[in-house]
């Protein structure tokens, strides 16, 4: 037998084990470039919130924006904002009066981690929120030293945001109610917000009707961007809708669809695991929100007055989620990015590559030979 004839019977052989490792190998494969992504994915969607919150939501919901999308959250609204330098809308906060005067601390604690990455990446940032919102985010922006318009909306102020789309290249929604069917705002708990709260369904309808790319960063089904999934959670989470709790039986989920969903354990963990994506994508670790930077961030909402969802109070934590926690998971995520980017030294018993395939045929082709000849 030919040596030529040989390597290509071990080479046979080689390809006829790899079949027989199918199943893991492919999976392997297939998901090895966005394995750091889905582990971002995971981190940033754990049911850890509050125990005045239901329990369990948040898988649900995570589940379902993943039956809509094809690769990772994080990293399907990542390839949306790693673009050339755009103008890009971020809307949020969520004030209500007595209970919150000044807005709740997640929306607009992620918001500003979010627009301080995009600006390093070339972005210009308009926010919009409404006025009784707009003071603790203004401040926010001064303190991080981000270059950032704010836009104060007005109720049913429909022309501006119809300007505003047209001047927009991506809108990103972020812990930002959307409307039910019929038309109205509710909180999780079923409770109206339409009375004193801005609609701005209207900015993120017209940039869908202009062609412009839209992102909901969202934790509870009721915020804009859930209209992606919300003819499954209507099945999936019927009683956490509230449609009989809400007087106009419409209950709570938002209609309102976004290209890109991100459901997060708190709608600032979505923001810190998107600029966790861009730092992927752009190879680039300084990107990242830190966890030093998240404890700084969360005591500067308690300066403010900004309010913790999960226990009505100005506290250190976001959606009952103490501010410790919160700075473990966006520490766990740096360390994901960084575990990613970094290329280890390799080691000689465990190369794989072209040249190590080559050498394994070679060595399989001289005993085939070998053992042709002595049979």
């Amino acid at each position: 037998m030919t040596f030529q004839i040989c390597r290509e019977r071990a080479l046979f052989q080689f390809i006829k084990g790899l079949r027989s490792l199918s199943y893991s190998q492919e999976f392997i494969d297939m998901n090895s470039e966005n394995i750091a992504f889905e582990n971002i994915d995971r981190v940033m969607s754990l049911d850890l919130q509050g125990s005045a919150l239901p329990y369990g939501v948040k898988a649900a919901l995570y589940d379902a924006a993943r039956t809509v999308h094809h690769l990772p959250l994080v990293k399907e609204a990542a390839l949306i904002l790693n673009r050339a330098p755009s103008t890009i809308g971020v809307v949020t906060g969520a004030q209500v009066p007595v209970k919150m005067p000044l807005g709740e601390n997640d929306g607009p604690l992620g918001s500003v981690i979010l627009a301080k990455a995009l600006g390093k990446l070339g972005h210009k940032i308009v926010f919009f929120t409404d006025t009784a919102a707009a003071e603790p985010i203004e401040k926010l922006l001064t303190w991080l030293k981000i270059d950032a318009e704010l836009i104060r909306l007005k109720p049913d102020d429909i022309d501006t945001q119809k300007d505003a789309a047209k001047i927009l290249d991506v809108g990103v929604a972020v812990e930002r109610l959307g409307s039910n069917p019929n038309g109205i705002l509710y909180g999780a708990t079923g409770v109206s917000r339409s009375s004193f709260r801005c609609n701005t369904d209207t900015i993120f309808n017209t940039l869908a009707a202009l062609g412009k790319p839209t992102i909901g960063i969202a934790d509870g089904g009721n915020e804009i961007g859930c209209g992606k999934i919300r003819d499954i959670i209507i099945e999936t989470l019927e009683e956490f809708n509230f449609a009989e709790r809400t007087p106009c039986r419409g209950g709570i989920f938002s209609v309102v669809p976004t290209d890109v969903l991100v459901i997060a354990t708190s709608s600032n963990l979505g923001c810190a695991g998107v600029t966790a994506a861009l730092a992927l994508l752009n190879e680039d670790p300084s990107l990242c929100h830190t966890d030093h930077a998240e404890q700084a961030l969360i005591a500067k909402g308690v300066e403010l007055g900004l309010t913790d969802g999960g226990s009505g109070k100005v506290i250190a934590a976001v959606d009952g989620v103490a501010a410790h926690v919160h700075a473990n998971l966006v520490s766990i995520m740096e360390a994901i990015v960084k575990r990613a980017l970094t290329v280890g030294a390799e080691r000689d018993f465990l190369k794989f590559g072209p040249w190590a395939f080559a050498y394994q045929i070679n060595k399989w082709s001289q005993e085939s030979c070998r053992l042709e000849h002595t049979s």
